[in-house]
């Protein structure tokens, strides 16, 4: 129990910064999510993203802090409950269909102009860190885990670039600049968000067995670099605009999103045009989605073409 009133249900998720279960207010019934990380005078992360979750209050698409508060061992953060990661949707499909990437990709990058717009720098997006609820069917997308954030920004300064810094975020996703050493920008969260949208598409993404966590990103490095060759075109050229982008340039977020929904009103005209029955309102049909992974004509033309193509 924390603070009187929040019972911890179960555990959801772990990594090295803490943990997440899923409670509920015993006053209000509510269901909810808590972060907590052991009380350490050298780590106070969770502390620096409530400051953050207060700042973005009432902004579409991040979650309402509800509480932050701290024990003698533990401080803890109270959020909103969120059903699926990004992860746990590739879990479940094994892939998603070019019309759900599309979409859900368009509202990633909607949430990182936003986070951009507010002068801050989320600096670790992955697949976990995109939660979606499908259940109320509007299939919103939400983005969280806001630890390793920091603001680019100060009184109308951009941040110096700067060289030889310590890897930050998932070597899988961070950019080729961060790979590198260069201090993260905003061009840097938008080169991450689209491999996730490479993940969601193929199902999988680098995949290298490798201890040694050096050697590990530097595989990762060239395999980026030297295997985007069978990627879906629309997603290479909005990674070559992204590599282009200047350290302190501000993205044309709008350009990103125009070039997926171009492709989107290809992908509904062309199944209108072969009578498939088509839905235009945006949400993930949770029955339907692992069957048209597997059977929509377009994903099966992709398919075929990926047959001898590998993350490895």
């Amino acid at each position: 129990m924390l603070a009187n009133k929040y019972k911890l249900l179960e555990k959801l998720s772990q990594g090295s910064f803490g943990k997440v279960f899923k409670a509920e207010n015993i006053r209000t019934g509510e269901i909810v999510a808590i972060k907590t990380e052991v009380k350490l005078k050298e780590q106070k992360s969770l502390k620096m993203e409530a400051k953050i979750y207060q700042y973005l209050a009432n902004t579409d698409g991040f979650p309402q802090l509800k509480w932050f508060g701290a024990t003698n061992n533990v401080n803890y953060l109270v959020t909103n409950l969120l059903e699926h990661s990004i992860t746990a949707l590739i879990s479940k499909y094994g892939r998603l269909s070019i019309k759900t990437v599309l979409r859900l990709g368009t509202q990633m990058i909607e949430r990182l102009e936003t986070l951009h717009g507010h002068y801050l720098i989320h600096r670790d997006i992955k697949p976990d860190n995109f939660m979606i609820n499908i259940s109320d069917k509007t299939n919103k997308v939400f983005l969280i885990d806001f630890g390793f954030c920091k603001r680019y920004n100060y009184e109308g300064n951009h941040i110096e670039f700067k060289m030889n810094k310590t890897l930050i975020g998932t070597p899988n996703y961070v950019s080729l600049n961060v790979h590198k050493g260069c201090e993260p920008s905003r061009r840097d969260d938008l080169e991450s968000c689209l491999y996730i949208m490479i993940y969601m598409l193929f199902g999988k993404f680098f995949s290298i067995n490798v201890n040694d966590k050096e050697q590990n990103a530097l595989k990762i490095l060239v395999l980026k670099k030297d295997q985007l060759t069978n990627v879906p075109r629309f997603l290479t050229v909005a990674i070559n605009y992204v590599r282009t982008l200047k350290f302190e340039e501000e993205p044309d977020y709008k350009y990103i999103i125009r070039i997926f929904s171009e492709l989107l009103e290809e992908q509904v005209a062309l199944e209108r045009g072969k009578n498939v029955e088509v839905d235009d309102d945006g949400t993930i049909d949770t029955e339907a989605e692992a069957e048209t992974v597997v059977n929509s004509n377009e994903v099966e033309a992709e398919a075929e073409e990926d047959d001898d193509y590998e993350w490895s």
